[in-house]
């Protein structure tokens, strides 16, 4: 009776895995045919090894709807596909730690372990098939091996998949196509640069000086106003008057996490979402090939580069990505005597009070000598978001509640830290800005904004000195774009590549929204094939 209960299972899971595969009624049939062959290319191996049948087809089809899941699981969190790049980050030891804040996703991995512990030794005592029989399925194998690298070079595929972004669904085609962005290559986007070139002679360029004023610059992280999700709510003081230097909604390109994705963005003026597949590994193999950076540039300008981050260097190689961007030193609270006793580790939950002493101790160390570019990340704002055991200030969502006190704490922080910088007397800059929006349940109809994509948008602030000269924008803005807005109000001479940014930031507001898609493909040409902004040997 267990014989036929386990053979009916194993029948199921079979027939659910060939749904997974034949799911895509598109014509052509790629999809159908890279799920296709990557089942019988996890089949092949299970029995090369094995020799058992029905060994080899439970574990190919279990293996087909665990992957088939947790791309599911990663458009749920993330809103992008799933890579072969992203395993290099999910197998990074050094990323680890993060499981730990989500208690749920602990379950979903050991029931994963449980599911693929099965796969792997559920008919393990069932007859062997013959040498020749093994031998022969080894050959397929490799057939197999070769007819998937084979497609994946051809210019009728990578034109295909290409046309299934942003979305980009086909799990399977994606994770063979992404076999090739495994080795860092700079997008490509052809010839036609002289467009961009020609508008650009429009573009009237600010007011530069040698004013050099300090600049601070907070990476807030899940950061969005939360009086945008209800109404209701008041506006934290952060958010709100019109002491600002700059204002505006602002497109960025992750959401729910990848962090790292906004910190290229606005330390290089680059769209991680041009690298295609290779985006998730962009501080990994991208950053030593980008030739043009905020934090290099004011180093040309003698300015002294400072990041502070409260998570461990080799965390989503931090540490490296920034030193490739050019920062000269690197902080973690615990240096600083500011990680409220918790020592040398992940500060998931360092205050955003102690995270201001942090940044005004950096502020102290080095602002005598040089002028000063501090880059800071904020960390307290990040999932989960289960402190509140009761809603708190009129809501029904204890998400929400939680979300917002949290955000009440950074902004004391943030006007708080405004107040010290005025008390330098010193000109200065202060901005900060949201990577992403937090995973708090929300759908794209629950934000009150007048844009597409809602779940891809925050808000860029700019606080300043004196001197500084507001620069009004009514419009949505761009991430990579507003580097040239921090060079504008700092009134720092840009570069050739900040020059191409600052251009597009004036002709169109943002890359992404903007409808003049001829002037978007000529600047992505101007940037990344006339200037080679990412081919840096």
């Amino acid at each position: 009776m267990k014989k036929y209960i386990s053979h009916f299972f194993t029948f199921a899971l079979f027939i659910f895995a060939m749904v997974i595969v034949a799911r895509y009624k598109a014509t052509p049939p790629y999809a159908l045919i890279f799920n296709t062959i990557q089942f019988l290319l996890i089949f092949s191996a299970a029995f090369v090894l094995s020799g058992q049948w029905l060994r080899a087809i439970n574990f190919s089809s279990i293996f087909t709807i665990c992957v088939y899941y947790l791309s599911n699981l990663t458009y749920h969190f993330y809103k992008k596909p799933l890579f072969i790049s992203d395993f290099l980050v999910f197998f990074d030891v050094s990323n680890w730690p993060i499981v730990f804040e989500y208690k749920s996703l602990i379950f979903i991995i050991l029931i994963y372990i449980l599911v693929l512990g099965y796969g792997v030794w559920a008919y393990r005592n069932t007859k062997k098939s013959s040498f020749k029989i093994r031998f022969g399925f080894l050959v397929f194998f490799i057939f197999l091996i070769f007819l998937d690298a084979f497609l994946i070079q051809t210019k009728l595929m990578k034109e295909h998949w290409a046309k299934t972004f942003p979305h980009a669904k086909e799990i399977s085609m994606n994770l063979a196509m992404s076999f090739g962005s495994l080795e860092y290559s700079s997008p490509k986007f052809g010839d036609n640069y002289e467009y961009f070139k020609e508008k650009m002679r429009d573009v009237k360029p600010y007011k530069t000086s040698n004013l050099k004023p300090n600049l601070v610059l907070w990476l807030q992280e899940s950061t969005v106003d939360a009086s945008l999700y209800e109404p209701n709510l008041k506006q934290v003081p952060m958010f709100e008057g019109s002491e600002f230097k700059f204002k505006a909604f602002n497109r960025v390109h992750t959401f729910g996490g990848e962090t790292f994705r906004s910190e290229f963005e606005i330390l290089t003026g680059l769209n991680p979402d041009d690298f295609g597949s290779g985006s998730s590994t962009i501080f990994y193999s991208g950053t030593k090939h980008i030739k043009y950076s905020l934090p290099k540039l004011l180093k040309e300008q003698g300015y002294f580069v400072v990041a502070l981050n409260p998570l461990l260097p080799n965390f989503f190689n931090v540490y490296n990505a920034y030193m490739d961007l050019g920062v000269d030193k690197y902080y973690h609270p615990s240096n600083l005597d500011c990680d409220n006793g918790e020592g040398y580790k992940n500060l998931w939950h360092l205050s955003s009070e102690n995270f201001s002493k942090c940044v005004k101790k950096i502020y102290e160390l080095h602002s005598s000598s040089k002028p000063l570019f501090i880059y800071a990340t904020t960390i307290n704002e990040h999932v989960p978001y289960n402190r509140h055991e009761k809603p708190k200030f009129g809501l029904k969502n204890t998400v929400l509640s939680d979300y917002y006190e949290r955000q009440i704490e950074l902004s004391n922080a943030t006007m708080d830290f405004d107040k010290f910088m005025q008390r330098s007397k010193k000109p200065y800059v202060f901005a900060y800005f949201g990577d992403h929006q937090g995973l708090l349940g929300f759908k794209e109809k629950d934000l009150n904004l007048p844009y597409k994509n809602q779940l891809f948008i925050t808000g860029f602030y700019v606080k300043g000195s004196k001197e500084i000269n507001a620069s009004i924008w009514d419009d949505l803005g761009e991430l990579g774009l507003n580097t040239a807005t921090l060079l504008e109000l700092m009134q720092i001479k840009p570069n050739e590549h900040f020059e191409a940014i600052y251009a597009m930031k004036k002709l169109c507001g943002g890359v992404d929204d903007c409808e003049n898609k001829e002037l978007v493909k000529s600047y992505k040409s101007y940037i990344y094939d006339y200037l080679k902004s990412a081919s840096k040997e």
